[in-house]
């Protein structure tokens, strides 16, 4: 299942909300970008604390089940100390992490310190919104095999 914490501090929905792709899918669809400061380190904490437990249907004892967050940004965090320090914690936590990059103004150091190793195969860039969808692909067979 999926679920999407947005920087504005919320999560839009938690793992066990749905039990049919359609029903996901459609909520995937009226998520909506808030604009917000990119506060990665609290999106990741956010994750961390609230999404990835089992309270709200996280699998966590799970073998089969990746445990991964994708993570898209368009702009480096607002605190890039207390993001290195959540990624740590996730990464103890045993949940692997895909970096996104949208745009030009990205801190590439930063995307690639947040992701899961090797960073080369789970940070990914692009330089427009328009095309994220050329990363469709290769996004999915990561979510599916977790990241590499």
């Amino acid at each position: 299942m999926l679920n999407i914490p947005l920087y504005c501090l919320q999560v839009d929905f938690y793992f066990g909300n749905y039990n049919r792709t359609v029903n996901t899918q459609s909520a995937v669809r009226k998520v909506r970008y808030g604009g917000y400061a990119a506060n990665l380190h609290i999106a990741l904490s956010l994750a961390r604390n609230s999404v990835f437990v089992a309270s709200n249907g996280a699998r966590l004892n799970d073998p089969s089940v990746t445990k991964l967050i994708v993570v898209i940004t368009d702009n480096p965090s607002a605190n890039k100390s207390a993001t290195q320090r959540e990624s740590e914690l996730i990464r103890v936590a045993g949940i692997g992490v895909v970096t996104v990059g949208v745009g030009t103004y990205l801190d590439r150091y930063e995307l690639s310190a947040i992701a899961s190793y090797p960073y080369t195969n789970n940070m990914l860039t692009v330089s427009t919104v328009r095309n994220l969808t050329v990363l469709a692909d290769r996004v999915k067979r990561i979510i599916c095999g977790g990241p590499s």
